[in-house]
């Protein structure tokens, strides 16, 4: 599952083009918030391994399912900005509490429950911007968080 960072930015454009296999989404905006003007949200993916080439195939789906449209000149130099740093099961779930402890209802079991994780990768740790990527068993899961504040 783990992948450098030359690996994203050498693929990026290959993967980019190619027809998308399912994720499942779920995304959470400021009503979802106990406090609904805190500007932030939060993407949930999750992708069978049997529909995805590699965890990079799953991650680059996941970046492109978030709404890039009208915004797609800087998508590129976004997803190149990747740290793919490794994390261990217990850093990507204290990440995902962290961000996810403001949520009016909880997170889907799949990013909180890591039974089987394999490997994971920070990708961002901005003040405004985290993310992380992980294969867990079956399937890969991704966490996205964000403000505008």
């Amino acid at each position: 599952m783990v992948f450098t960072r030359q690996e994203l930015i050498a693929e990026l454009p290959r993967v980019a083009a190619t027809d998308s296999p399912r994720l499942e989404v779920t995304q959470f905006e400021g009503q979802d918030f106990v406090s609904p003007d805190c500007e932030e949200s939060i993407w949930a993916f999750l992708g069978w391994k049997r529909d995805f080439a590699s965890g990079l195939r799953f991650w680059m789906e996941a970046l492109q399912a978030q709404g890039w449209s009208g915004r797609e000149t800087y998508f590129r130099p976004y997803a190149e900005a990747g740290l793919c740093e490794p994390i261990t099961a217990h850093e990507f779930a204290r990440l995902v509490a962290e961000y996810g402890s403001g949520l009016r209802r909880p997170l889907p079991p799949y990013l909180v429950e890591l039974t089987g994780y394999r490997s994971g990768l920070r990708m961002y740790a901005d003040w405004n911007d985290v993310a992380a990527v992980a294969a867990v068993a079956e399937t890969f899961v991704a966490f996205f968080w964000s403000t505008t504040a």
